[in-house]
């Protein structure tokens, strides 16, 4: 649960939260990050201690790819000289390994698991502010050494901005003068008015959490996804769902092709922004909570300027700024001893009551959530790992 205060702690403190992060003479640092995800304040905030290049990526599958890349480079054979006569720098196979010149990069936690499964990602060193968040986060950064989910693994990734799956309508349509109720719980999905009037995220495992949680499952509860009852919900579901579409959702609640949109709260916050006839709502039973998250290419040298701009992003001040500016909320305030400033209370939609971190599915996990997404039954919503992510390009 996040708490709030309504004491004023706003980004008075800004200038002083970047002069404690100190400069070194070899700090150099390069990062590739998702665009729009940190705002400009904070990367020239950084950037005017430490000499830092941020280059911006408008599509998370882009930099999934460029981590591919790098790690498919094939090792070059030496010239005959270097082989006669070995440097110091060489590898011990004298070998040229492929240049990877990116210290940190943006990725999103449904694609950790993979990430690190191809190996390419390495562990990061740790971080005090990390241990600060409760377990369900510990397991989703951490793995043991055969790479298995474990709150007390070694650290693989740090967040940095959390989203969450919201609901988003057309608001003159559920005014309280009409014959149709507000929404604000997932099981309104189920409405018989609604049919063929919703559009949902391309992404089986959010549409199985949504009917967990309408049926006050735990959206981590892996034998749910076998019950009779999570089978017979979902199929309602699909027969109420207009359109399936990871990248149209909300273009078709805009044109109003449908009359409620299921996505991420920082896509649907900014749509907002733009069309002030559309509202959005967080669930009363409880929302999914995604990340984006500082990882390492394997190869990447980890330096302590790499070090210095997680824990940067991790300062109050400039956390909140994070959330305000992107949409999106601050892991920092998911910790059990933080407060959440009076800039993000309630009121801007960033903070859910309640919200919980999508955990790696087993082995077993797996084949239930395979079983329950029968390609005969449900032929919009694909399980493949390469669907999952070319379809995962949320803003």
């Amino acid at each position: 649960m996040v708490k709030r205060r309504t004491v004023m702690w706003g980004l008075l403190g800004l200038g002083t939260a970047v002069a404690s992060c100190r400069p070194s003479a070899s700090a150099d640092l390069n990062v590739k990050l998702l665009a729009r995800s940190v705002p400009s304040q904070v990367l020239k905030a950084f950037g005017r201690e430490t000499l830092t290049r941020f280059e911006a990526e408008t599509s998370l599958v882009d930099i999934y790819q460029q981590l591919q890349w790098w790690q498919a480079q094939t090792p070059l054979s030496p010239p005959l000289w270097r082989r006669l006569i070995p440097l110091g720098n060489s590898t011990p196979e004298g070998t040229v390994s492929a240049n990877v010149d990116t210290h940190l990069v943006t990725l999103s936690d449904p694609w950790l698991e993979h990430a690190i499964a191809q190996d390419l990602i390495q562990p990061l060193p740790e971080l005090d502010v990390v241990k600060t968040l409760p377990e369900p986060w510990q397991r989703l950064l951490r793995r043991d050494h055969q790479k298995r989910s474990i709150p007390d693994g070694k650290l693989w990734a740090v967040p940095y901005r959390t989203q969450g799956l919201m609901i988003a309508y057309q608001k003159h349509i559920f005014k309280v003068n009409t014959n149709n109720k507000p929404i604000t719980k997932w099981a309104d999905l189920w409405r018989p008015e609604l049919a063929g009037r919703i559009a949902i995220l391309n992404q089986p495992r959010l549409v199985a959490s949504i009917v967990l949680q309408a049926l006050q499952y735990s959206v981590n509860d892996e034998a749910a996804l076998a019950r009779d009852d999570v089978k017979e919900q979902l199929s309602a579901l699909y027969r109420q769902v207009k359109v399936f579409d990871s990248q149209a959702y909300l273009k078709a609640l805009v044109n109003e092709d449908v009359w409620l949109a299921v996505g991420w709260s920082g896509d649907i916050l900014a749509t907002l922004v733009r069309y002030q006839r559309l509202g959005a709502v967080h669930p009363q039973e409880g929302t999914v909570l995604t990340s984006d998250l500082w990882v390492a290419p394997a190869g990447a040298e980890l330096n302590k300027a790499a070090q210095s701009w997680m824990e940067f992003c991790w300062q109050p001040p400039i956390a909140t700024q994070i959330s305000v500016s992107s949409y999106g909320l601050s892991p920092l305030f998911f910790s059990p001893d933080a407060d959440v400033p009076s800039q993000l209370d309630k009121q801007t939609l960033l903070v859910p009551d309640h919200g919980e971190v999508l955990l790696p599915l087993s082995q077993e996990g797996q084949a239930n959530l395979a079983a329950l997404f029968s390609a005969d039954d449900y032929p919009e919503l694909h399980l493949d790992q390469s669907n999952s992510i070319q379809q995962h390009k949320r803003v």
